[in-house]
């Protein structure tokens, strides 16, 4: 069979148009893939590993702080210190033994002698005064505005120290005007027998004990009970112009139906007794309501 001119030019085409297309060079503009070009860099992924599950932590185990070993110092709404020492045995929603500070002194110069006395399973709390005394706190004015004034430094405490530290079931003491104070600070909130509302928490839901160091008071048991008051402890020393008055104030605490014990400080007039911790440690703690 004759082989036309056209028959020739398509055999040509076929044959050279199948050895062009053999396997092509990368085109740079596509080398990656057109689902990845100009994609923002993949965020790294992360294995799990099968694991079993735990159980999540007891309420104890993160609703409660840990207790302090050491006392430290807070302020109050003046910068002045509100020292505290914490209880000498763990103990969870430990009540607190309030401490008031005699005449122009700071609270730790009473507080730091106390050794172990009012720290049996209680917080030692030892507020500066509300007024000032040859630039050291002392307490001044009205049984209300130092009743408040303590109230404050308490509210202090108790933020800091949240369920670790009881709001009831506390003693108040004070030495010397302390003692004169802490009676005018219950006593404000009195008024016929009768608590009466205040502006800040009130006091007497504090507090179950009273002890009044070295300070001719003759506290009312009607009043007193009226605040919540149980038991009252009454001390001075030997030679104290004070002791005489303090003996006959637990006889009339006593016929007015409180529990009330006097303790003697020993051979000492109106001065800190050194050996205060041995002398009033079972005391306070009584009138914290261990023991009879």
């Amino acid at each position: 069979m004759a082989i036309s001119p056209l028959h020739v030019s398509l055999l040509t085409t076929l044959l050279f148009g199948c050895a062009s297309r053999s396997t092509p060079e990368a085109d740079p503009a596509r080398t990656a893939s057109p689902s990845v070009v100009n994609a923002p860099s993949p965020t790294p992924t992360t294995t799990t590993v099968a694991t079993t599950p735990t159980a999540p932590p007891t309420p104890e185990a993160t609703s409660e702080p840990k207790i302090p070993t050491d006392p430290f110092t807070l302020l109050d709404e003046q910068g002045r210190p509100i020292e505290i020492y914490p209880p000498l045995t763990v103990a969870k929603h430990a009540p607190i033994v309030v401490a008031l500070h005699a005449t122009c002194m700071q609270p730790s110069s009473v507080c730091d002698a106390f050794g172990s006395a009012g720290r049996d399973g209680s917080w030692l709390v030892c507020p500066s005064g509300n007024s000032t005394c040859a630039g050291e706190p002392d307490w001044n004015g009205p049984g209300g505005t130092k009743a408040a004034f303590l109230a404050h430094a308490l509210s202090t405490v108790d933020a800091q120290l949240g369920a670790l530290a009881e709001k009831h079931d506390g003693v108040l003491l004070g030495w010397s005007r302390g003692a004169y104070a802490a009676r005018d600070m219950l006593y404000a909130q009195v008024i016929d027998n009768t608590v009466t509302p205040g502006p800040l928490p009130p006091l007497h839901a504090r507090f179950r004990g009273l002890v009044l160091i070295a300070a001719a008071v003759t506290p009312s048991a009607s009043k007193l009970r009226a605040v919540g008051i149980e038991r009252v402890v009454m001390a001075a020393g030997d030679y104290d112009g004070s002791s005489e008055t303090m003996k006959n104030a637990v006889k009339v605490l006593r016929v007015g139906g409180m529990e009330a014990k006097y303790v003697s400080l020993g051979k000492i007039a109106h001065v800190w007794p050194s050996d205060f911790e041995a002398r009033m440690r079972v005391p306070i703690a009584w009138a914290a309501g261990q023991g009879d």
